[in-house]
């Protein structure tokens, strides 16, 4: 995929989410066309038998494509909803399960992640969307850097989850990898507008060497 530029990651989500929209539109159109033009290709003449192999493994290529960038928007979409009435959750519990199921995507990219547990830190939420949440937010920090650090914490009756994305060129501006850049910015964009929706927040703050993400939630229940 093409994406011309990264987005800004310290945008406020509502803006983010608009132009993670728009730009999972401009990236669904490229696959559509590729496969419009592959199966008109096909009827304006009579390919042979390798031919039509090689016509119909590019549109299912295209299509899987496209049925991927279709199910980006439709998670996006519904990621800014309210969600359903909430559960006391253990926090720790949870980033733990969303780390271990992430794991062996890290070990793969050779990304170190070390998590500093800190408190249980109770929190009210909707149990499939936090874990949701945990798991776009998770595998955001492992697909941004070499190394990823999380710890918790507890204030003023918030329960505060950090991540301190490190590694070469993580602070800059411009993306190593701009193909990727839009899916990462899509994991970020999915998890801060469950939390925001749930009466948590979502800060971003980068410096020249390191990323920062934190998220509050609220312990109580409203």
């Amino acid at each position: 995929m093409n994406l011309v530029a990264m987005g800004n990651y310290t945008a406020p989500a509502l803006t983010e989410s608009q132009q993670l929209v728009s730009d999972l539109f401009h990236q669904l159109s490229q696959p559509l066309t590729t496969l419009c033009c592959a199966l008109e290709l096909a009827l304006l003449q009579t390919p042979t038998l390798e031919q039509y192999g090689e016509i119909v493994s590019q549109a299912l290529d295209q299509a899987e494509k496209a049925s991927a960038l279709a199910t980006a928007i439709r998670e996006l979409s519904g990621a800014g909803q309210p969600g359903g009435s909430g559960d006391l959750l253990e926090l720790r519990r949870e980033v733990e399960e969303a780390i271990a199921d992430l794991l062996p995507v890290a070990e793969s990219a050779g990304v170190q992640v070390c998590f500093a547990p800190g408190p249980a830190c109770p929190v009210w939420f909707d149990a499939s969307r936090l874990r949701q949440g945990l798991f776009h937010l998770v595998g955001f920090a492992i697909g941004s850097g070499a190394a990823v650090a999380i710890e918790l914490a507890e204030r003023a009756a918030q329960a505060m989850l950090g991540l301190t994305i490190s590694g070469p060129g993580v602070g800059g501006d411009t993306p190593a990898d701009p193909g990727l850049e839009l899916w990462r910015r899509l994991g970020l964009g999915i998890a801060r507008a469950i939390f925001e929706a749930s009466g948590g927040s979502c800060r971003v703050e980068r410096s020249p060497a390191s990323l920062r993400v934190e998220v509050r939630i609220l312990q109580k229940q409203e």
